[in-house]
């Protein structure tokens, strides 16, 4: 008998929490031993408000591509539909 893996909602937010948490340690570690040497405190403020920035930004690329293709797929579908009737009318015409 096969067994469906079962996660609950909290385990995967455990997850995101600590993929999270990782992410914020790596940027503070980055901005600590390049930009605040002198002051790594600063580093942990920054590094949040960096990690909070990173998602807002990947959901406004997807954004911004998804309306670029949004365009595209009018022109095409209008193009289709006029050759589907170019082509009617021709097929009724000849």
């Amino acid at each position: 008998m096969i067994r469906i893996l079962s996660i609950s909602a909290q385990t995967i937010l455990n997850y995101l929490y600590e993929a999270y948490n990782y992410l914020v340690q790596f940027i503070a570690h980055i901005l600590q031993i390049t930009i605040f040497q002198a002051d790594p405190g600063l580093a942990t403020q920054y590094a949040t408000l960096i990690s909070y920035l990173i998602p807002l930004t990947a959901i406004y690329i997807i954004l911004v591509f998804a309306s670029g293709l949004k365009k595209i797929i009018g022109y095409l579908v209008a193009a289709g539909w006029g050759f589907i009737i170019l082509m009617l009318i021709l097929a009724k015409v000849g």
